[in-house]
């Protein structure tokens, strides 16, 4: 399924100005050009990535330039089920993203910012599920036949 940037941001919940400037600053998301649907589920993953890292967390977009392009590849290289349950690690100074699983221990030597996939693709998918009335049972679209017993009919 594919995205128009109006879905994406609603999903990721950026604003449109916010939109334009990680467009200018972010090189994979300068590629996709229109109204037309042309983002991939892997791509709002990507975007909610940098929206919690910048937002919730501070960094600059910009210091995300040179590893924008390998974060939007793993986030497009597997199915949400397989990356809800990994970690994304950014390494600080080599411009690198690894994709781990969540239960792997990390043992590092060097500064790493590590992304649990696990609630940003719950968020993702919340807000892109329709919202649904719980019904009991939904109404009969066709009248009620009534058979006489016995009839053979089944």
């Amino acid at each position: 399924m594919r995205y128009t940037p109006g879905q994406l941001r609603n999903a990721t919940g950026i604003a449109p100005e916010t939109f334009r400037h990680w467009k200018k600053a972010l090189g994979p998301l300068r590629s996709e050009r229109g109204h037309s649907p042309c983002f991939s589920a892997g791509d709002l993953l990507a975007v909610a990535v940098v929206r919690v890292l910048t937002m919730d967390l501070g960094l600059r977009v910009g210091a995300l330039s040179p590893v924008a392009e390998a974060l939007f590849d793993i986030c497009n290289a597997s199915p949400w089920p397989a990356l809800e349950r990994s970690n994304l690690i950014l390494i600080a100074g080599e411009s690198r993203v690894l994709l781990v699983p969540e239960l792997e221990p990390n043992i590092a030597s060097d500064l790493r910012v590590i992304v649990a996939l696990r609630p940003i693709v719950a968020l993702l998918r919340m807000q892109l599920e329709p919202v649904t009335e719980d019904v009991e049972q939904p109404l009969l679209r066709f009248p009620l036949y009534g058979l006489a017993a016995g009839s053979g009919r089944s």
